[in-house]
């Protein structure tokens, strides 16, 4: 069978969108579709790594710098920077800094940085033709000629169908329908401000200083503030805050709910009881927020074990990103995880192509996909490990983050 059937991807998030630029760089036939339309936003900040990034940039072509890819997608690329990140934990109720889990000298970007999904996205979209508006109903054939139908009644037929399509996979859930998300016993509200540069300048950045990002932490509830995008007239930012499930009767656990709502009363009187020093009691404030419209947010898991990605690879499909191995959104992991998948799964494909001049017997592409399986499911599987257990430890009595704080100022001073 040859490889001119294309690789079909659902899916143009990160994990969708790095395998096709890369696939179609190479030469090599794909066709991308997404459900959502065109101009959807995501706008929020993502904490991009240079484990995830690095790879991604070796394989480009035409010698894009790490200089040269933050100014295109940085949070702050509107006034020059390069998405400076201070991951530092701040007391919520002082403003104090706690400790720096990934500390570097302030201006220089070592390994990390701010980027807006939405910059990003475009920049990975670059030259690739994402067929917008289209989602699959239906998947048949297996290694080597997949059938994939869509709801609009269109059909394709590709070497191989790759699942990026998110933590609601529509491709996961008709292959591996038992394989659903778990909702972690966490409350989590999300918002966005707008507003002046004269504004930012005087009211946030005073506290927040070069950075994009500041991690609040309290007594048992955590306040998370980042810059989405700034320009030199104006910035939009996003809060978060989010504390543990309080039993059955929380009145603000309510996973039934809309993700779009009102701001609960509950809430913004929960707000009025915290302790919140700047720049978290500037953009975090009941008063502030009471007519807005919130993200009533669920922190989702999924997990897909070796023996269904296996499943899924004698069936012509493999699965990235989020449909693979969704993580809480915190610490920035998840669209790492995703740009390293889109990185892999093309060397994968890379290597095949080329060890047999571009014909791929269906055995050989169940093939990669195990390879790929093999290599970048444990990772996945760890990293959802880990962040689940990090975001659980969010929300903690304030006296155990100051401890944290004693413990990891006297590593880092004995490292020094």
């Amino acid at each position: 069978m040859s490889v001119e059937k294309p690789v079909i991807i659902a899916g143009a998030g990160i994990a969708g969108l790095s395998l096709a630029r890369l696939l179609q760089d190479n030469g090599i036939p794909v066709i991308i579709f997404e459900k959502s339309v065109s101009d959807r936003s995501q706008g929020h900040g993502i904490t991009a790594r240079d484990w995830a990034f690095g790879p991604l940039l070796r394989e480009v072509g035409n010698g894009c710098s790490e200089e040269d890819f933050q100014h295109a997608v940085a949070v702050d690329r509107g006034v020059g920077g390069r998405g400076f990140a201070d991951l530092s934990f701040r007391d919520n109720s002082t403003g104090e800094m706690l400790f720096n889990p990934e500390a570097h000298a302030e201006g220089h970007n070592s390994g990390l940085f701010r980027a807006n999904r939405s910059f990003l996205r475009d920049w990975l979209a670059k030259g690739v033709d994402v067929k917008y508006e289209h989602e699959v109903k239906s998947v048949e054939g297996g290694p080597g000629l997949v059938r994939v139908s869509l709801q609009s009644g269109i059909q394709y037929e590709g070497s191989i169908l790759v699942g990026a399509d998110g933590v609601h996979s529509t491709v996961r859930n008709l292959v591996l329908p038992h394989i659903q998300p778990e909702i972690l016993p966490v409350v989590l509200f999300h918002g966005k401000v707008h507003m002046s540069r004269a504004k930012y300048d005087s009211f946030v950045r005073t506290s927040l200083g070069p950075s994009n990002v500041a991690a609040g932490v309290g007594d048992n509830f955590n306040t998370f503030l980042t810059v989405a995008s700034a320009g030199n007239d104006d910035v939009h930012l996003d809060w978060s805050y989010s504390r543990a499930r309080q039993g059955d009767g929380d009145p603000l656990w309510m996973p039934d709910r809309a993700e779009v709502i009102k701001v609960p009363q509950h809430l913004l009187k929960e707000l009025r009881s915290r302790d919140m020093a700047p720049p978290f009691s500037t953009m975090v404030n009941a008063d502030a927020i009471k007519r807005d419209r919130v993200y009533n947010w669920r922190a989702r898991t999924v997990t897909v074990p070796p023996a269904d990605l296996d499943a899924a690879a004698r069936r012509g499909v493999v699965l990235v990103g989020d449909a693979a191995h969704a993580m809480p959104i915190f610490g920035g992991e998840g669209g790492n995880h995703a740009l390293l998948d889109g990185v892999e799964l093309f060397r994968h494909f890379r290597d095949a192509w080329n060890t047999q001049n571009g014909v791929l017997q269906a055995s050989s592409i169940e093939a990669l996909i195990q390879a790929f399986n093999k290599d970048a499911g444990p990772r996945g599987r760890e990293a959802v490990q880990r962040c689940t257990r990090n975001f659980s430890r969010f929300h903690q009595p304030i006296d155990s983050w100051k401890k944290v704080a004693v413990m990891a100022n006297r590593k880092a001073g004995a490292g020094a």
